[in-house]
């Protein structure tokens, strides 16, 4: 009869053991839906595609377009918004970026690096909590191919050049902050290979997914929405005490998950695995980007942290790597159980009365308003959002770890409001829902009267029909 460590050895193992963890890690994913605001966002933006609209015109969002044809396309094949087939995509990818970082670890570390670099890779992603774990949102979408560009970029061959251009490049388009990766990749590239010929033939691999994207958006409107707009978003009026607070609370969370990690690493050198390190260091800046410190903005962190760790095990003597092994071990078992109740750490509002109102009152041609921040009711109701935005942040201003009130609305996108007075004036929404009476989502400060225009309209087209969970709904009359 087979040992554990001969099977262990077989050829299939190693997808086994990875694909059944990810399986187990992942599983109440599949039974809850929505775990993140972000997963309704990127909905909400899909649905307005899936009706026959186009990116950044009928779905706009400050985002890169991959997530949102990604969701698209799953909205259309199973006819429904159902999150569980992208959160099985998202294991699929994380499976694929666990075997890319294991025989990576391999040729550095040897055998025992391999799991240690797929046991790394996957607790460090599913490390977290139940938000930020078991999503698929763009962190998790883009991840995988960030890690396939880290790796690649060591490999020295003109192929493996090409495929970690290709690759950051697929990244950067699912959420930007990959883009800072071209530092240690042309990094690793100059380092391990013949950097004159592999740093043009990345930049070739990184201009192919961009040209594509070229011709399945419109060009000017996705570099205004993703990048022109973006600056108030990510620099101004951010308050330090708030980022202070938030980056601790962060860091404080990540660290306490990933201990293990950082334990290995503790001690290793920063010569023999320099590109590690900019990957980690570059990884920090993302993560501080914006200054929400969100968990997830780990996850562009996550790969290097893991592969490092893998392969400084070596140097370990095997009673702390018992313990370590433990430690990871323990830090995912909490997570899981965290997974099964997410309203324990934080409790999503609920939309299902606005949507089922919102479907009472509407087509599935139709559109829908919602004055503020509440995406879960275009996902739950599946319908266009009015003007594509996914939020009013657009018209207002309106941003985290920001002093919010109306100061903000001239760090608007200018194209925002008119966009979205175009939008009605084309196609009346057939339902308008106002979150400001509530104070949902720091939306007190904006009452629609600071929006003369919009004001009208509703006064002139509209009446309200009732109070809905605490919430303002009008109808066209």
């Amino acid at each position: 009869m087979a040992t554990v460590r001969q099977i262990l050895e077989r050829r299939w193992a190693p997808l086994a053991v990875f694909a059944s963890a990810i399986g187990v890690l992942r599983l109440p994913s599949f039974v809850n839906q929505l775990f993140d605001p972000d997963e309704a966002a990127i909905s909400a933006q899909a649905i307005g595609l899936w009706r026959g609209g186009e990116l950044y015109v009928d779905g706009i969002d400050r985002k890169p377009p991959l997530a949102a044809f990604v969701y698209e396309w799953s909205h259309r094949l199973v006819g429904s918004t159902d999150l569980r087939p992208l959160h099985g995509l998202a294991a699929l990818l994380l499976l694929a970026a666990a075997l890319v970082i294991a025989r990576e670890a391999r040729r550095c570390g040897g055998r025992e690096a391999y799991w240690w670099g797929g046991a790394l890779m996957i607790a460090g992603a599913l490390a977290m909590v139940p938000v930020d774990a078991q999503a698929a949102n763009y962190s998790h979408l883009a991840m995988p191919f960030g890690v396939v560009a880290m790796v690649s970029a060591r490999w020295g061959s003109d192929r493996s050049a090409f495929v970690a251009g290709l690759a950051l490049s697929i990244a950067t388009l699912t959420r930007q902050t990959w883009a800072i990766g071209v530092i240690p990749t042309a990094f690793a590239l100059w380092r391990y290979g013949a950097w004159k010929r592999h740093l043009p033939i990345a930049f070739v691999g990184g201009i192919v997914p961009i040209g594509l994207i070229a011709l399945m958006v419109p060009w000017g409107d996705f570099v205004y929405w993703t990048f022109e707009s973006n600056g108030s978003f990510v620099l101004d009026g951010a308050q330090p005490g708030r980022i202070i607070g938030r980056a601790a609370v962060s860091a404080g969370i990540f660290a306490a998950f990933h201990l293990a990690a950082v334990v290995a690493i503790r001690r290793a050198p920063w010569r023999e695995n320099a590109d590690l390190w900019l990957w980690i260091g570059t990884g920090f800046v993302a993560v501080a980007a914006g200054y929400r410190f969100y968990g997830h903005y780990w996850l562009q962190v996550i790969p290097a942290l893991a592969l490092l760790a893998a392969i400084e095990m070596r140097t370990i003597g095997p009673v702390l790597q018992r313990r370590l092994g433990a430690l990871v071990g323990a830090t995912a078992l909490v997570a899981l159980v965290l997974a099964w109740t997410p309203s324990t750490v934080r409790e999503l509002p609920d939309p299902t009365l606005l949507a089922d109102f919102v479907v009472a009152n509407s087509t599935d041609d139709e559109t829908v308003l919602i004055w503020g921040n509440f995406p879960e009711v275009y996902w739950d109701a599946e319908r266009r959002p009015a003007g594509g935005f996914v939020s009013m942040d657009f018209v207002t201003g309106r941003t985290g770890a920001r002093d919010n009130g109306p100061q903000t609305i001239v760090d608007a996108p200018g194209r925002g409001y008119p966009h979205l007075l175009a939008a009605i004036d084309a196609e009346l929404p057939a339902v308008i829902i106002d979150t400001q009476p509530r104070e949902f989502r720091e939306y007190a400060p904006y009452p629609i009267s600071l929006f003369p225009e919009l004001e009208a309209i509703i006064a002139e087209r509209y009446e309200p029909a009732e109070i809905v969970d605490g919430f303002t709904v009008y109808i066209r009359s």
